[in-house]
This record gives C-alpha cells, sequence and structure tokens, in this order.
C-alpha cells in the first residue's frame, strides 16, 4: 500500500529525482515501468552562513549568493545545513530574526536544519552563556513556527515529525519527495551532537536535562530515518538524502583504527552512522548524506561506521563562511546514478 499519507501532505509538490555514482542494484525494469514526465531538476546546497563576525564580515558576499542563486529560475529549492552564525557570536534573538530576513530573500523555498552554533554552543562566554535549551526553544519558535511549511520568499509543504505521535517537538525534521525521490532532515549538530563540555568560563552549567535532550533528540533521528527508509522501500523510490548539520567525523575513517580514538570523536554520531549504514545496505539504491560543520567543500564515498565502502553510499559537504559558495545538486531519477554535484563557485566572492 503506498504511504498516502506522505502523499497527501505533498500532494501539489513538483516531482524529483537524484545522481551521484552511486548505484549498487538498482531494479531497472521496475524504473522502466514507472511512467515518469520529469527531465530532472537542481536545487542548491548551502550552509554555515552568514557568520557576520568582525572582522570578517560575510554578508556582501551572502548577498552576492542570495543574487546568484534567485537568478537560477530552475533551482527549486535551497538546502542550509545549519550554522547561521559563528560560535563566538551572541546567541540574540535579534540575530535570530536577522538570520529569518535573510533567508526570506531566496525567491525559493528554503529548508534549514538547526546547528550547534546557534544553540548547542550558546552556553559559551562569549555566545552570551545562554541556556542551551531555551535558545533551542526560541529557534523552533523563530524557524519553525508552522510546521509542515518551509521557510523562504516560496514556502512549500513538507511532512514535520512534529505531527508523529511522540515527536511532537521536533517541527525542525521533515521529509519531502519529488519524482519519487525522498529527502529528510535530521537535527543532528557539532559538537558531539551536543554532548560536549560546557565552557568552563562559563556561568551556564550544563544539567541533565541537557543529557535528555540529546538522548530524545537521536531518538527522534533514529525514529525518522527508519521511516523515510521504509517509504522509500515501499514506494520503489529511486534514491534517498538525509541532511543534517554535523559532520560526523566521516574522513578520519581511513586514517584512525576501531577503538578508542574513533570512538571518542564520533560521540554523539556513533548511532546515528550505524543505523544509515544499515538502511543504506538494505536499500541498495543511491544514498546521500548531505551535512555542512567543516566549512570544506567535498563529494566522497567514506566508510561509516565499519570503515567499509558501501558503493551506494556518498556524503556532500557545503562550502562554509569563509568561501561562500555553494553546490548544484542536479536529481534525475530515471539515471543510474540518480545526484550529481556541482561547486558554483561565485566570481564576486574569491
Amino acid at each position: 500500500m503506498k504511504h498516502t499519507r506522505l502523499k497527501q501532505v505533498l500532494s501539489g509538490l513538483a516531482i524529483l529525482t537524484l545522481s551521484a555514482s552511486l548505484t549498487a542494484g538498482h531494479d531497472h525494469d521496475k524504473r522502466e515501468d514507472r511512467e515518469r514526465e520529469s527531465e530532472g531538476f537542481s536545487f542548491a546546497m548551502i550552509g554555515d552562513v552568514p557568520y557576520g563576525v568582525a572582522p570578517y564580515s560575510d554578508y556582501p558576499p551572502f548577498d552576492n549568493l542570495i543574487d546568484e542563486i534567485n537568478e537560477r529560475r530552475d533551482i527549486r529549492w535551497i538546502i542550509h545545513t545549519g550554522d547561521i552564525k559563528s560560535s563566538s557570536t551572541e546567541c540574540s534573538d535579534e540575530l535570530f530574526y536577522d538570520r529569518l530576513d535573510r533567508y526570506n530573500q531566496f525567491k525559493r523555498p528554503f529548508i534549514y536544519t538547526p546547528g550547534d552554533n546557534e544553540w548547542t554552543d550558546c552556553h559559551r562566554v562569549k555566545a552570551g552563556e545562554y541556556k542551551p535549551l531555551e535558545r533551542l526553544q526560541k529557534l523552533r519558535q523563530v524557524f519553525f513556527s508552522e510546521p509542515g511549511r518551509t521557510i523562504g520568499g516560496k514556502r512549500m509543504r513538507v511532512e514535520s515529525q512534529a505531527f508523529v505521535a511522540g515527536f511532537e517537538e521536533f517541527p525542525e525534521n521533515v521529509r519531502w519527495e519529488k519524482d519519487d525521490v525522498l529527502f529528510a532532515s535530521i537535527h543532528v549538530v557539532g559538537s558531539n551532537n551536543g554532548l560536549k563540555a560546557f565552557d568552563p568560563a562559563s556561568a551556564t552549567i550544563r544539567s541533565a536535562a541537557d543529557d535528555a535532550e540529546v538522548a530524545r533528540r537521536i531518538d527522534a533521528a533514529l525514529y525518522w530515518i527508519d521511516e523515510t527508509f521504509d517509504i522509500a522501500v515501499e514506494e520503489d523510490a529511486p534514491g534517498v538524502l538525509i541532511m543534517m548539520q554535523a559532520n560526523p567525523v566521516l574522513e578520519i575513517g581511513y586514517a584512525l583504527p576501531k577503538g578508542d580514538d574513533l570512538a571518542a570523536a564520533r560521540t554523539g554520531f556513533t548511532e546515528i552512522l550505524s543505523k544509515l549504514e544499515q538502511r543504506a545496505i538494505e536499500f541498495d539504491k543511491p544514498v546521500v548524506l548531505a551535512h555542512g560543520d567543516s566549512h570544506e567543500f567535498r563529494v566522497d564515498k567514506p566508510g561509516l561506521v565499519e570503515n567499509s565502502f558501501l558503493p551506494n553510499f556518498t556524503r556532500v559537504e557545503n562550502f562554509g563562511s569563509s568561501c561562500v559558495h555553494w553546490v548544484e545538486i542536479s536529481v534525475d531519477a530515471d539515471s543510474d546514478e540518480v545526484f550529481s554535484f556541482q561547486p558554483m563557485v561565485i566570481e564576486a566572492n574569491h
């Protein structure tokens, strides 16, 4: 039976596709039998912008970014993988609303997932010594005031985890589809997914509630991943893209052996990576993890928990605040490789 709840929520959305050099065992007959009218589409990926911190301000380059993406009428939406400020910028209400205004300048739907800089790390002295959980509540109030609707100049309906019983506090975890390709965001942040020790110079002290929040957020992410892949299997989706903020330290998988060092580096991420590995292997079609955090554009095929090579798994990371550019992700559900990636360097910003 089709996943009718998702179809009803997303009826009226246009269709999507993916491509990423990671086809392992596509069922060509099923794909040929599926009637499609789409010739593929593209969307923009950004993250870790704007930071807007002295002496360097990336506001003018970010304005150039907005202008360039807005000029591309074929771009269907923009995804932002979190970190809307630097870790040393004050986590004020004014900054949150400033970023909302800037993101609403994009003419297309804007899908944002929170980063650690705008709430988890707000305990830091330079960030204002806020209580992270209070900042998280404010962040949700500002950016996710209407669960099931994106921000941006043109808004888009998405399925929100806030409508799932038991996960009502997670409006930021969303899912949508186009050309039967599934896209989902999960709230997974840097600083070891919020488990990193608080700044000892700060008057803000880590509490049991902070630890409980991390556990709840991981449970929500695992549920959302499972449900997304369940739908993908049920609907014979050509591919899946999952977006989050944190770089879960995938690149050291080849450099470090299994053991305490690797385990420590991946604290807060191991359960997420294990789930992605399990579901990617079972799905056996293109799976992309899109994230930000370390400010280095890359497209690669790193190992996950077992450091194993998965031919159908690809990681893409966006540019960061010192290099304000964007990534064009093209999607063709009828191709073997579904997702493809192109760095888009803005001439005025380099």
